[in-house]
């Protein structure tokens, strides 16, 4: 039996996390929050600031890190309960702390 991959183009993701971006309340605020106004907002709507910290954050910090950040993004896209996937991402970032506490 063969394992198929599937595999999206950047253009995918950015249709997706747009649509999916839409439907989170706050989102648009947020995404046109400037400076002074934008840590309000984001206290106001916790989930939007999250989903755009993730989405901000995939490619940052180590392999471990990108992973966790990935896992997160991808789940709110395929429309998990973005409370859910924060406490996977808390849990997992958490984890992460504890085992590099000391490097």
């Amino acid at each position: 039996m063969m394992n198929t991959v599937t595999r999206h183009t950047k253009q995918y993701y950015l249709q997706k996390e747009q649509a999916v971006f839409s439907q989170i309340p706050g989102m648009e605020e947020l995404l046109h929050a400037d400076g002074t106004t934008a840590p309000e907002l984001e206290a106001r709507y916790p989930d939007a600031a999250f989903a755009l910290r993730t989405a901000n954050s995939l490619f940052a910090g180590d392999h471990e890190q990108n992973t966790i950040h990935q896992k997160a993004y991808s789940a709110i896209l395929h429309g998990d309960s973005i409370s859910n996937v924060r406490f996977r991402y808390d849990r997992d970032m958490d984890a992460y702390v504890q085992r590099h506490m000391w490097d």
